[in-house]
């Protein structure tokens, strides 16, 4: 692995210097070097490499971006890709046999253009496809629960049983003060009326003796006359 990366590290500088050509459709003219890298946007492209040449790409990221570079041939085909930083830098790169497709990705650790180079190995020539997509950093939302905790102040029940209390002794005071005066009258008509029933009972008593009792000066009379 660590002479793979040194061989593309060669290439790429060889090619910065010197300069390839290279065949190409419709679309996007790659570079032959750094400074003539073509500028690519997320999509799909279609190019044609021939033995010797290097296709330079760039690509612009913002911090925490990833980039993802997929690089699809003929499985007789053998291309490898090498991804760049801003400052050139070796950041990843793919280099499986011929068969299997390149896939790498990188995350911006800075915002900048980042370098995407295809190369062949060996005299490996043809076309291939070069997917591009850009991920953005995933969001990170925080649930953060607050337990609240409120005060009431509420009146103590004794004190409102107490004045309740209170207000119902005042008003049986009341009643018994309002009602004594009356007791008191009818009291006192009932002595009077025990009285005169009283007076009445032993008049009768009186008469009824008096009616009854024998005239004296008669019995003499009626006795004087007899004789």
């Amino acid at each position: 692995m660590d002479g793979n990366r040194v061989l593309i590290v060669a290439l790429l500088v060889a090619a910065s210097v010197l300069g390839t050509t290279s065949v190409f459709g419709e679309g996007p003219v790659p570079g032959t070097n750094f400074a003539t890298a073509a500028e690519l946007q997320p999509g799909v492209y279609s190019f044609h490499l021939q033995p010797g040449d290097l296709h330079f790409f760039k690509v612009t990221l913002r911090q925490g971006q990833t980039l993802y570079v997929t690089v699809r041939m003929a499985a007789d085909v053998d291309f490898d890709v090498a991804v760049l930083s801003p400052e050139r830098d070796l950041l990843e790169s793919g280099v499986k046999p011929a068969g299997y497709y390149e896939r790498v990705s990188v995350k911006a650790s800075r915002a900048g253009s980042y370098y995407v180079v295809v190369y062949p190995f060996g005299a490996s020539s043809g076309s291939y496809t070069l997917e591009v997509s850009v991920a953005d950093e995933p969001s990170v939302t925080a649930t953060v629960t607050v337990t609240e905790y409120r005060y009431v102040t509420v009146a103590v029940p004794a004190i409102t049983v107490t004045r309740e209390a209170v207000v119902v002794r005042t008003v049986a005071q009341q009643v018994a003060e309002d009602r004594g005066p009356l007791f008191n009258l009818l009291g006192m008509l009932a002595i009077a009326v025990g009285l005169v029933v009283a007076s009445v009972v032993v008049g009768a008593s009186f008469s009824g003796l008096r009616a009854g009792a024998p005239k004296p000066a008669e019995e003499k009379s009626s006795q004087q006359g007899g004789g």
